[in-house]
């Protein structure tokens, strides 16, 4: 395949159509053995993007056929990375997306080789909200035990928060956020607006 073709070429997308359809979701894996590996454990509905990071038109494409998108990308920095580049893309492209922890395995092949396909779907099952995700992954920049810095991580937390422009989803995600971090509702509803 030619690298023009890559920015809206699914691998797997051909076999994967009518399961992604069916079960009205799809798992976006890193690499081809992902795709194979997780297709023979019965997850007939992974697809990757091929060799290149996921682009708008990936994302255009996997909305034809979904409205949920699973990443299950590998566990590693660059995996965690690829994820947080993926994650606004999909919502752009209306998509909601979850994010399927591998730990401590590298990746799906990894992971179903060594626990199994039905150990990976309990996995499916706790697959973490994307922008808990996120809050998640920049907690990591910040000493919780640090005043200055955990003042710091709010502050950037609510910067987070004032994208979502429905004031009914806002609040959920506030309160979401509150309760994980034991933060105030009130305080953090304060700093965001």
């Amino acid at each position: 395949i030619r690298d023009s073709h890559k920015s809206n070429e699914l691998y797997g997308i051909y076999f994967a159509k009518q399961a992604i359809v069916k079960a009205d979701r799809c798992f976006l894996v890193e690499g081809y053995t992902d795709v194979i590996s997780m297709h023979q454990a019965g997850f007939t509905n992974a697809v990757a993007s091929l060799g290149t990071a996921l682009t708008s038109q990936h994302a255009s494409l996997l909305k034809r056929y979904t409205d949920e998108v699973i990443l299950t990308y590998d566990s590693d920095e660059a995996g965690v990375k690829a994820a947080l580049r993926a994650i606004p893309l999909l919502k752009e492209a209306g998509v909601a997306t979850r994010v399927l922890s591998m730990l401590p395995y590298k990746d799906p092949d990894e992971f179903i080789k060594a626990l199994g396909a039905e150990e990976f779907q309990k996995r499916i099952d706790q697959a973490q909200n994307s922008f808990l995700f996120e809050i998640d992954v920049l907690q990591r920049n910040y000493d919780m035990q640090d005043p200055q810095s955990k003042t710091a991580f709010y502050e950037e937390t609510a910067k987070k928060l004032m994208t979502f422009d429905q004031e009914l989803e806002r609040e959920n995600y506030i309160e979401a956020v509150a309760s994980r971090y034991g933060v105030g509702f009130d305080a953090l509803r304060k700093l965001v607006n």
